[in-house]
């Protein structure tokens, strides 16, 4: 009897574990397999598009297979902590028109494997990149980060910490203060753009390595020292259609292996001394086509450069640019230009007629008026000289009268 009982408990045991993984089975089957409430599955595209004012939150798992999700016209806040850990099947997620939508949290998108696109379009109340938003992320392929229309106004450091094979990095924000490491830890990245950016902290790049190409436009702020230390391996750093109020000593100090740094068609209100001195292992320096109002010496484009070009920029003309005279590259007198009007083609044709003649007239102005006083001084002697004459000639007159 006792050993029935035994049998009995241990075909129990057996059938409870059975019914418990069929059923964890039969549920997952079934999940996986069901579109979510409030969204459409579109089989062929291999897209899940959710919409709707009342959608509050994202969905916690697509049908199996699917590798788009589109969170369209949503009242979704935030993107939580580990929201795809269910979904790392997932190429591509966008976020569209989420008008409520205000916070990533860290580790957002930790753990997406195949992920390929993140993208947030029209997205008004989305103003920060909090630090470790897209931390964690193991992608194996090249991935693209987009912000479209999106006014984000602060990337906090570590926002893309531990981030590698990033194929494209797009932020297009509105009054955005880039704060010190926001791009620091990052491995590989491809493609970094950032437009509407009004303030940079030191520091950016802090253990940042392997990027393609660096391009900020359409901006104004001042590169501070230490701007890009740390960043190492870059092909090309190109700055344009910026207004900089100053370019400060050693604003490109700590930046290592770069085969090409341009600034083109910026305003440019100061280019300090020795801005690009601390640059290791620079292939080309290009300032091209720029509004510069201040150069301080010829330090201000010096650098270790393979090769640099000055040329085609509208300066501020004045005798304290006669340094350029001096310049080992003779072309720089005729390939920059002085002011907007135009009146002076060249600096060369400025210093020749405004400070070489200024200086010549008041040489010849000083040599006049030194033989004028010296022909006052000879005509003075003169006339003293006669004078002592004709006391001589009376004195002997009287004599001779006497005798």
């Amino acid at each position: 009897m006792k050993g029935m009982n035994i049998l009995f408990a241990t075909t129990n045991t057996v059938v409870h574990r059975t019914l418990l993984l069929f059923f964890i089975f039969f549920t997952t089957t079934v999940l996986s397999g069901k579109c979510p409430d409030d969204c459409e599955c579109d089989e062929l595209e291999k897209t899940v598009t959710c919409g709707g004012l009342l959608l509050l939150t994202l969905p916690d798992i697509l049908p199996s297979g699917y590798h788009t999700l589109i969170m369209r016209n949503t009242s979704i806040r935030s993107v939580p902590k580990n929201s795809f850990r269910r979904m790392d099947e997932l190429r591509e997620v966008r976020f569209e028109n989420s008008e409520q939508l205000d916070q990533i949290d860290k580790f957002a998108f930790k753990g997406m494997k195949y992920i390929r696109l993140i993208s947030f379009s029209n997205c008004p109340r989305l103003h920060e990149i909090c630090k470790g938003a897209f931390s964690g992320i193991s992608n194996k392929q090249g991935l693209k980060i987009r912000f479209h229309e999106t006014p984000i106004q602060r990337i906090h450091g570590g926002a893309f910490r531990h981030a590698n094979n990033i194929r494209e990095l797009s932020i297009s924000g509105s009054d955005l203060a880039l704060s010190r490491h926001a791009f620091a830890s990052i491995t590989q990245l491809d493609f970094l753009t950032l437009s509407g950016v009004v303030m940079v902290e030191p520091q950016l790049f802090t253990n940042s390595t392997r990027f393609h190409i660096i391009h900020i436009k359409e901006s104004q702020f001042e590169l501070t020292p230490e701007t890009f230390e740390g960043l190492a391996h870059v092909h090309q750093l190109l700055i344009q259609r910026c207004k900089i109020s100053r370019i400060a000593s050693g604003a490109f100090d700590g930046l290592h292996t770069v085969e090409t740094i341009e600034l083109f068609d910026n305003q440019i209100n100061s280019l300090a001394a020795r801005a690009f001195t601390g640059v290791v292992n620079l292939g080309r320096l290009r300032i091209a086509r720029n509004m510069i109002k201040s150069l301080e010496t010829t330090e201000s484009i010096l650098s270790d450069a393979v090769q640099t070009r000055f040329e085609e920029n509208t300066v501020d003309c004045g005798c304290h640019i006669k340094w350029m005279q001096a310049h080992p590259d003779r072309s720089l007198l005729d390939s920059n230009y002085c002011g907007s009007s135009g009146v002076y083609r060249s600096i060369h044709t400025f210093l020749r007629h405004h400070c070489e003649n200024n200086y010549t007239s008041r040489s010849i102005s000083t040599q006049a008026s030194s033989r004028v006083d010296n022909g006052s001084i000879n005509t003075k002697s003169n006339s003293q000289s006669m004078h002592h004459h004709y006391i001589i000639l009376s004195m002997f007159y009287l004599i001779f009268v006497i005798c």
